[in-house]
């Protein structure tokens, strides 16, 4: 009888499908700054990524702004432990951002050069469909 792991490295899923999803804004940090949270900002802000290579940023269920992107392997000279992490690139903006996911969070640091982080989680299915009824103009 043969048997095979589920969890063999085969069946992991690649960073970029760990990526798609919608992830619900937690917590941001910066430089200068104390942690900054829906709760310190009175907005519920989401980010969706889809199969296509689109991301739209919502705040308070308006579609706020959309762009172009894809995943690249970068070189991460902090940390030879791990040596490479993925990078998100959005065509038509500026700014580019680290990421990582563990679990139902997903991590970002902007690749700017400043120290900011922003922390999201997973959002569950029935929010996924309570947010997209809200996406249909009436």
């Amino acid at each position: 009888m043969l048997f095979t792991s589920a969890c063999s490295r085969d069946s992991l899923p690649s960073a970029e499908e760990q990526l798609v999803g919608r992830w619900e804004w937690v917590e941001s940090t910066g430089e200068a700054t104390t942690s900054v949270t829906p709760a310190s900002t009175g907005h519920r802000v989401w980010v969706d990524f889809d199969r296509r290579g689109r991301a739209r940023f919502y705040e308070d269920g308006t579609l706020r702004s959309a762009a172009a992107f894809s995943v690249r392997r970068a070189a991460h000279a902090a940390n030879r432990k791990r040596p490479f992490r993925h990078m998100i690139i959005y065509r038509g903006y500026q700014s580019n951002q680290f990421y990582s996911v563990s679990g139902n969070r997903l991590y970002i640091q902007d690749a700017t050069g400043k120290a900011s982080s922003h922390i999201y989680r997973r959002a569950s299915h029935s929010e996924d469909t309570e947010v997209a009824a809200n996406d249909v103009p009436e």
